[in-house]
């Protein structure tokens, strides 16, 4: 005997097996922060704010605008002649604000990169196009690109303006990330510039952190050994800043947590191009 029931009805049946509309709570949404600029370090005809947007969630961390960009977005708006007229690398840039300030000063060309996922780098592109002004943007000035650190580092070198390295690279809390510690070194030996022959020209990278995690600050330093020893970097520290940390709840010491470092890694003169 055929059923007397209709596709609509069972159709309904099948439906009894998924999840109502709400059942999963709602993607987080994405949030704005604004970084007031110092008035006296502002240059006529830029922006005396930064707006950052930052996505709601994301397992990479780029949605927090973190101490140590702030901090280094300040030490760059104070001193303008390390970008002015000079090309500059981000790595993993997340809400891009170093960058920002960088093309706010000056430099003569800027590529932000960040892991390649499509919403790391789409926000970094709205975040361009909200504080970098359009005539800029249409000159070339600021490129935005996915990169995974130390793989296809040659596409990266092609977007440089000068043999494939750049002046300024810019590393803003990523030493946190151990794991990454050669794929991030392979990346500066290869698109840091290195001296010219007369001793001229060499690339600067400047590695701004915060140990997020006090009981690894060993583990974080590590980087800045190895791009001493195996790379035979020059390490300077510049700037060791208490800002508060992050997160109140956080374990370990809150100072620790808390705290800024600043370093500027350089080739030294043996490492000439010829």
């Amino acid at each position: 005997m055929a059923s007397s029931r209709n596709s609509e009805e069972m159709d309904n049946d099948f439906n009894l097996f998924q999840e109502p509309e709400d059942y999963y709570p709602p993607e987080p949404e994405d949030k704005v922060e604004v970084f007031e600029r110092n008035p006296e370090w502002v240059t006529a005809g830029t922006p005396s704010q930064i707006t950052v947007n930052l996505l709601g969630a994301h397992p990479l961390w780029g949605h927090y605008l973190w101490n140590a960009a702030k901090v280094f977005a300040n030490y760059l708006d104070e001193r303008k002649h390390i970008v002015q007229g000079k090309s500059v690398l981000e790595l993993g840039a997340a809400g891009a604000l170093p960058s920002l300030v960088s093309a706010c000063n000056g430099a003569s060309r800027v590529v932000i990169t960040d892991y390649p996922d499509h919403d790391l780098v789409e926000n970094i592109r709205k975040n361009v196009n909200a504080n970098v002004p359009a005539d800029k943007i249409a000159e070339g000035l600021v490129t935005v690109e996915g990169f995974k650190w130390g793989y296809d580092i040659e596409k990266i070198a092609e977007l440089s303006t000068q043999n494939g390295a750049f002046d300024v690279l810019i590393l803003s809390d990523l030493v946190f990330n151990h794991s990454e510690h050669s794929a991030l070194l392979r990346s500066v030996d290869r698109l840091m510039a290195k001296p010219r022959a007369d001793g001229s020209g060499g690339g600067e990278a400047y590695v701004f952190f915060t140990h997020h995690r006090p009981w690894l600050a060993d583990k974080d330093m590590d980087f800045l050994t190895r791009a001493h020893n195996e790379l035979g970097l020059t390490v300077i520290r510049l700037v060791e800043d208490y800002t508060g940390a992050m997160f109140d709840s956080d374990p370990g010491d809150e100072r620790v947590r808390g705290t800024v470092h600043g370093f500027c890694l350089t080739f030294p003169s043996s490492s000439l191009q010829s």
